[in-house]
C-alpha cells in the first residue's frame, strides 16, 4: 500500500516536471517571438523615421535653395569686400608681426 502511494507520488512528480518543461518551452517560444516582433517593429519605425527625415531634408533643400543661393551670394560679396579692405594693410600687418616675433619694436 505504501509503495503504491509512493509510485503515485513519483508518477505525479514526473507529470508535474513534464508540464513544467512544456511551460518553459512554450514561454521561451513566446519570448522569442515577441523579441522578433519587437525587433521588426523597431526596424520598421526606424526606417520610417529615416525616410521622414530624408523627405524633410529634401523639402527644406528644395524650398530653401533660392534663399540659400541669395545668402551664399551675399556672403561671398561680404567676404570679397573684407579681402579688398584688408589688402592695403597686409604688408604693414606682416611687418608688424615679424617685428613682434623678432623682438623689435
Amino acid at each position: 500500500m505504501a509503495s503504491e502511494q509512493v509510485n503515485r507520488i513519483v508518477e505525479a512528480e514526473k507529470k508535474a516536471a513534464g508540464f513544467e518543461h512544456e511551460a518553459r518551452v512554450k514561454a521561451d517560444e513566446i519570448l522569442a517571438n515577441a523579441q522578433k516582433q519587437a525587433q521588426k517593429e523597431y526596424q520598421d519605425a526606424l526606417s520610417a523615421a529615416r525616410k521622414h527625415v530624408a523627405d524633410l531634408y529634401e523639402k527644406h533643400k528644395s524650398d530653401g535653395s533660392d534663399e540659400n543661393s541669395a545668402s551664399d551670394s551675399a556672403a561671398e560679396k561680404a567676404a570679397e569686400k573684407l579681402r579688398d579692405d584688408a589688402e592695403p594693410r597686409r604688408e604693414a600687418a606682416i611687418t608688424a608681426t615679424m617685428n613682434i616675433l623678432m623682438g623689435r619694436n
